[in-house]
């Protein structure tokens, strides 16, 4: 990494989704449309709901404020939106949607931004489905892990999350469209592990098993021996040490005697 690069994206962001959880109702990208408002969506004080504005914007408020509401009707065989004329909090249009249509509006592409708007008055303002669930990884994986500077993230606008390494990789919030190096990963599949106990004959009684040389050349002669027989040449081959930190020790030979077997 260029040490002039101070920052990098990782993939922690803030989630936002639809109330309406139904994939069937999505095609490809329809779940990311927005229409934020300008320097929306803020955070001041957990504001984890939307609500449409009467020009078409959009913004994010705290859940418990009561507002009218807009909710999708796919129960026809036509989808349509409906202006409800009641103050409720979110969950409260939420349930009544549910109840009562299909659920709070979802907004899926500018064309439906403007029927959401053809249902609300000038000057009014109203829920729609959208809201927040936390800070989330792009992979949708669920770690909890979090390696904030001390002051934490910041809550204007800054949905996305970056590393500072010049505070040794603390990190910080940003809005998202920062111009900024990022990192990537890959997910390795796990490898697999097998112990497969081996017996040799030695050619000499002077040759160390237990000689690092001897070990190598010995897994060597293996290695080729499994490639010759089709193995993938990416196998890795290694000893197993014992308690005593040998890896080979001569092996005891039975005897009979008095109808027993005895090492």
């Amino acid at each position: 990494m260029a040490a002039s690069v101070s920052r990098a994206w990782i993939g922690l962001h803030t989630s936002w989704r639809w109330s309406l959880t139904n994939s069937s109702f999505y095609k490809p990208r329809e779940t990311e449309f927005r229409r934020w408002h300008p320097g929306e969506p803020n955070n001041y004080g957990k504001e984890d709901c939307v609500y449409i504005y009467s020009d078409g914007s959009w913004n994010n408020d705290r859940c418990y404020g009561a507002q009218n509401s807009v909710c999708f009707d796919a129960k026809g065989p036509i989808e349509t939106f409906v202006f409800i004329y009641t103050l409720m909090n979110w969950n409260e249009a939420q349930s009544y949607c549910r109840e009562h249509h299909t659920d709070l509006a979802i907004v899926r592409n500018l064309e439906e931004n403007q029927k959401v708007l053809n249902v609300i008055s000038k000057g009014d303002r109203a829920w729609i489905g959208l809201f927040s669930d936390g800070r989330k990884w792009s992979d949708g994986s669920d770690s909890s892990f979090r390696n904030w500077k001390p002051l934490g993230p910041r809550q204007f606008s800054e949905d996305c999350v970056s590393a500072d390494f010049s505070a040794d990789g603390l990190w910080e919030s940003l809005k998202c469209d920062v111009m900024s190096a990022f990192i990537c990963y890959r997910d390795v599949e796990p490898v697999a592990k097998r112990v497969v106990k081996v017996r040799l004959q030695k050619s000499s009684s002077s040759v160390d098993l237990n000689d690092p040389v001897v070990m190598e050349d010995l897994l060597k002669q293996l290695k080729q021996k499994l490639k010759d027989q089709g193995h993938d040449d990416d196998i890795k081959l290694s000893w197993k040490k014992q308690a005593d930190g040998k890896v080979f020790h001569k092996e005891k030979k039975k005897s009979r005697k008095k109808g027993r077997d005895e090492l």
